[in-house]
């Protein structure tokens, strides 16, 4: 294939404005996305970069996104980042499972949330744990996931919900409490792009980049293992006990 440099250059700046922002959206850039469109050499030329950086473009209606492949250890997700979700393992094991909690009720396949009022997520916690420790196959679950459910269920429940004498409250961001640690792990998630928080109504709802990723293609039924180790790394041998 004779691929020409003004090609290449095209290539380049359109991976330039996906690492930038993650997303690029026709009516902000109409040149670019019609010419990843209409031309197959500015694909393919994106395709080698993309090779070379462990990572993926896909295009969802007019929009073309950048996903880091999970073996990427420069942009995509990794608990051993331990400075992304919080002080060590536990907390980063805690962060994935309350994001878990929150793309599950976006994305049930029944009833899925248009919104999460941020409190109410102490509870879907709370429920999600205790749901996983009364499993008869607990100790199976916990060898074959290599992750101590019942240690995160005690850590969880050691932090108190909120300083009743502070004047923050509910609103504190500090991890030492349940609900600090949620509002810590929404900020995380807002400046991925994938929630907007609504501070005076206190709720969280998903963005169009959220929907569009999950539905599209994380939801796939051949995304669904992969999902689960974007968020979870149940295939990691770390245990959350250290």
């Amino acid at each position: 294939m004779n691929i020409s440099l003004n090609d290449y250059k095209i290539a380049n700046e359109i991976f330039y404005r996906l690492l930038k922002k993650s997303e690029l959206k026709e009516k902000e850039a109409k040149e670019l996305f019609l010419a990843y469109i209409n031309n197959s050499n500015v694909r393919y030329a994106l395709e080698a970069i993309c090779e070379v950086s462990k990572i993926k473009i896909i295009l969802i209606s007019d929009t073309l996104y950048l996903i880091p492949n999970n073996d990427n250890d420069i942009f995509g997700f990794d608990y051993r980042r331990e400075s992304l979700l919080g002080k060590d393992l536990k907390d980063s094991y805690l962060g994935y499972l309350i994001m878990t909690i929150i793309f599950s009720e976006f994305t049930n396949g029944v009833a899925p949330a248009s919104y999460i009022q941020v409190l109410n997520l102490l509870d879907l916690v709370q429920e999600s744990l205790e749901r996983s420790i009364a499993r008869d196959n607990l100790e199976e679950i916990e060898k074959s996931c290599e992750f101590n459910i019942t240690i995160l269920k005690n850590y969880w429940e050691s932090k108190r919900k909120w300083d009743e004498s502070s004047k923050k409250g509910i609103e504190t961001t500090s991890a030492d409490f349940q609900i600090g640690f949620i509002r810590k792990i929404i900020n995380f998630l807002k400046n991925e792009g994938l929630i907007v928080h609504i501070e005076d109504e206190d709720k969280i709802k998903p963005t169009r980049r959220f929907l569009d990723l999950m539905n599209n293609y994380f939801l796939d039924e051949e995304r669904k293992v992969l999902i689960e180790k974007l968020v979870l790394r149940k295939g990691e041998s770390i245990n959350a006990s250290n």
